[in-house]
């Protein structure tokens, strides 16, 4: 078993490099050791292949933050570790791979069907491999010919990664016993869709989801998977599909396919997103009688690739003199100041927008130096995706609270999806005091926040993860696609 992840944003200027990689690095037993008894992919791998007393063979894992394409050299560094590590603990009976479905480098716009497709020629053809995939992936049809059986996770946010690491060890059982002979269809569907309408809770993914409870009751059926895709990763694969295994019945796939493409289309004014402007926002949850309200900056989306420090929540709270409002912003530059003021200082500073050009520009602040801190806590939600990819603690690097009229404003140095309240509370703040608070993300923050959310506002905000898709120059998607084009 093993694994490489990268959800990359093809229009961020900002190339993920080795370092990214470095941060969470796994070789051989090191897999073992770190992701047993984790809500991991790896870590459901574990437990089933221990309840059938077969030998765990790691070989090597690694994930890095979404962000821009890959390096070409840092690709090839991730594919060599696999490959090597893979030929270490050959013969193997069977792989299982945990791969992302969006992750393109400056060498292929399909980094994980090359991975499948260098691991099947050191296995051979008799080998089974069973491959997870992030739900958010843009897969091409010919991953399904080098792999057995494809796997997508059913949930966003991504709670379901031990699950379907479980069912992974359960189908290669099956592969290895000679039970099912796979047929699989992967169908790609003319849906652009922003993850901001991907919620699996929410239709228009809910609807798929629920037939496909009543599709995998029929014997025929291995396993079906609903992709939303990823909007921002651009390829001829990008978007909306479906993937549907069966035993030895292509027809039955085709079929299931094109019911779920109907099905999906039948929800189109559901991919359509609405939300305020920050001002409109702020002003909304300052009428709320209770907090705190969660205001979504979804084109700041961290987890979808972005730098984390965009400034329209910011400059919407500070203009409406807001009390108690919190917003969380990467600034590795604006954290260096605070520590040379050191704790109670009061200092005036730029802060955000420093990135690029496209998530608002600084905002100056004066205010006072709360609390300092190396931005390292343990997540309070274990069982959260940001633990399963990461690693069950949190590592923001150096943080700091800095308070500016009334405004919370949490300065990190390294970027940090808003996965685990521990983000707030690790440096003194307490999320359920706050009168709102701006999340850095498009779905996953619903987790950990919804449960003491008095209201959730989405904005329209500055941001390359904007769910208004015609303001991204794509070159490789194909057409038609909604809502680029009339469907």
């Amino acid at each position: 078993m093993g694994g490489i992840l990268h959800e990359t944003h093809g229009f961020a200027p900002t190339p993920t490099t080795l370092a990214d990689f470095r941060q969470t690095w796994f070789e051989g037993s090191e897999i073992v050791e770190a992701l047993q008894n984790t809500g991991s992919g790896l870590g459901g791998m574990m437990v089933g292949i221990r309840q059938r007393a077969w030998q765990v063979l790691p070989t090597f894992y690694s994930a890095a933050m979404p962000a821009g394409i890959v390096e070409g050299t840092t690709y090839q560094v991730l594919l060599d570790q696999l490959k090597v590590q893979l030929q270490k603990v050959l013969p193997v009976d069977g792989l299982l791979l945990h791969l992302h479905g969006a992750m393109v480098t400056e060498t292929t716009l399909d980094a994980e069907t090359e991975i499948v497709a260098h691991m099947r020629q050191i296995v051979g053809r008799e080998i089974p491999i069973v491959v997870i995939l992030d739900m958010h992936g843009n897969i091409n049809p010919a991953l399904a010919e080098q792999a057995d059986v494809l796997l997508a996770y059913d949930t966003n946010p991504h709670i379901d990664l031990y699950q379907r690491g479980q069912e992974a060890v359960a189908i290669l059982e099956d592969l290895l016993e000679g039970d099912i002979r796979p047929v699989t269809v992967v169908r790609n569907l003319p849906f652009l869709l922003a993850p901001q309408v991907t919620d699996t809770s929410e239709l228009p993914l809910r609807a798929l989801h629920a037939r496909v409870q009543e599709m995998e009751q029929d014997e025929g059926v291995i396993a079906i998977s609903v992709l939303g895709g990823f909007a921002y990763a651009d390829t001829p694969w990008t978007g909306a599909s479906v993937i549907v295994c069966t035993h030895d019945s292509p027809d039955l796939a085709e079929s299931l396919a094109d019911e779920l493409g109907t099905l999906l289309q039948s929800h189109k004014d559901r991919m359509v997103f609405q939300a305020l402007t920050p001002d409109q926002a702020v002003r909304e949850a300052l009428h709320c009688q209770s907090g705190p309200v969660i205001l979504v900056d979804s084109a700041d989306n961290i987890g979808g690739g972005t730098p984390g420090d965009g400034t329209d929540a910011l400059k919407a709270m500070l203009a409406a003199d807001v009390q108690e409002g919190t917003v969380v912003i990467a600034d590795p530059e604006a954290v260096s100041e605070c520590q040379r003021g050191g704790l109670g200082a009061q200092l005036t500073l730029w802060v955000g927008g420093k990135t690029d050009e496209f998530h608002g520009s600084p905002v100056e602040v004066t205010g006072e130096v709360m609390a300092l801190s190396d931005g390292v806590y343990p997540c309070e939600l274990q069982e959260h995706h940001f633990a399963a990819f990461y690693g069950a603690t949190l590592d923001m690097g150096d943080t700091v609270w800095f308070r500016s009229r009334g405004v919370n404003i949490v300065l990190n140095a390294r970027k940090t999806p808003p996965f685990d309240l521990a983000q707030l509370r690790g440096i003194g703040i307490v999320p359920e005091q706050q009168r709102m608070i701006a999340v850095k993300a498009a779905v996953a923050y619903r987790t950990a926040y919804l449960p003491i959310a008095a209201q959730v506002i989405e904005m329209d905000t500055a941001g390359l993860c904007s769910a208004n898709m015609e303001r991204f120059p794509y070159h490789h998607i194909r057409h038609p696609v909604f809502p680029l084009d009339e469907i």
